[in-house]
């Protein structure tokens, strides 16, 4: 181990599960570095999700996250000042509820310590790109030292607020698809012919869902197109694997027609069995990391061109490694439809998602974050 010479904090709101092997891995590389890493998280507000883990690690600090109702809406406070002392660098969440975030930018002139967002770039899933928060969080976006951005459209969004470009990390913002990508591997013949015989999935026109289930996800949109594609591909069937708000609407549809089939929440290796078995990824509604495992599991993704979603849809190379269609049902349908009936567009986004498995690597997002993290501590106090 390496002498630590330098000591960070990361504050996060929460820590969901899949973000464990990020910060495992991070806390790893930093150390081999001589970087003293402390992550700081709290709980999820009652009811919702993603819901925050417990971290067993004397460096990663649970705290009782404070939410507060104002009239500007829900408000969090972090209590965690005295974990922060001595931190040359913090690296925030880009959010205007976090209200840790003003205090720490109105101290940050002392000169003690640095800050670096690590974010979006804006709020994809505003209504109104124009309103005051998005005012709000994009002048306070240039109001630290570093970004550590998302993925290349974040890094965009950031640049053209003013800040500056040789002081952005883009990380390429995924998750540790080694686990799936070994369960995939894993699946034998005998559990297909087992999953279809339970399912009773009578041919190879499967479709996936797998993701939260609420409003933004359309649901009702895609179960309508799941009706039109039917008609058109008699034994299409359909499998929907999630949980949230809106599952009723997924049990429903499953109670109603006997080709969907709802599976209720899977994770981890549980969902390679079902990737496996699928031959497309349909999610018309918002698109965020799923979107790597469908390179993963070259289960091409088709969604739609809705405004909501999440940075990593740049990702997605319309016809290259999955496809994107105009937010119509009939249109989203008929694309689906096209894919089943082409074996050249199925081999060919087939052939995109594991050129594109290759580039988008859990350990590229390790590398480059620690990379940014070095890079930020060596820059010099007066480049701000």
């Amino acid at each position: 181990m390496s002498l630590l010479l330098h000591k960070i904090t990361i504050i996060q709101r929460i820590v969901p599960h899949y973000r464990v092997p990020f910060f495992e891995a991070l806390h790893h590389e930093l150390v081999r570095s001589g970087i003293e890493v402390r992550l700081i998280y709290g709980q999820e507000f009652p009811g919702t999700v993603p819901r925050s883990v417990m971290m067993g690690y004397p460096w990663a600090v649970r705290i009782d996250n404070r939410y507060l109702n104002s009239p500007f809406g829900q408000l969090v406070w972090q209590p965690c000042l005295v974990e922060l002392q001595d931190s040359e660098l913090i690296v925030l969440e880009q959010a205007n509820s976090l209200l840790l975030n003003y205090w720490l930018m109105a101290n940050q002139k002392s000169g003690k310590f640095k800050l670096a967002f690590w974010g979006h770039g804006r709020n994809f899933q505003v209504g109104h790109r124009h309103s005051w928060r998005e005012r709000m969080k994009k002048w306070f976006s240039t109001r630290v030292d570093w970004w550590f951005a998302y993925t290349e459209l974040s890094a965009e969004l950031v640049r053209k607020a003013g800040f500056p470009r040789d002081r952005i990390t883009i990380v390429q913002n995924t998750i540790d698809t080694n686990e799936l990508r070994s369960a995939i591997t894993e699946v034998t013949q005998a559990d297909l012919r087992a999953l279809r015989a339970y399912l009773n999935l009578p041919s190879t026109h499967v479709g996936l869902y797998c993701g939260g289930m609420y409003s933004d996800k359309q649901l009702d949109f895609l179960i309508t197109a799941c009706q039109l594609i039917r008609q058109r591909i008699r034994d299409f069937q359909m499998i929907l694997i999630g949980s949230g708000p809106d599952q009723w609407k997924a049990e429903r549809a499953a109670g109603k027609h006997d080709w969907i089939h709802y599976v209720g929440p899977k994770f981890k290796q549980e969902r390679a069995l079902y990737f496996k078995v699928s031959q497309v990824l349909l999610m018309p509604g918002l698109v965020g990391l799923a979107i790597v495992d469908s390179f993963i599991a070259e289960t091409p993704l088709f969604t739609t061109d809705i405004p909501v979603h999440s940075p990593e849809i740049s990702y997605l190379q319309h016809g290259v490694n999955g496809v994107m269609t105009s937010f119509a049902v009939n249109s989203y349908a008929d694309a689906v439809v096209e894919f089943f009936e082409s074996d050249d567009l199925q081999n060919r986004l087939r052939d995109g998602c594991r050129r594109s498995a290759s580039i988008y690597t859990f350990e590229h997002f390790v590398d480059q974050f620690a990379a940014g993290i070095v890079r930020c501590l060596a820059s010099r106090e007066d480049a701000r």
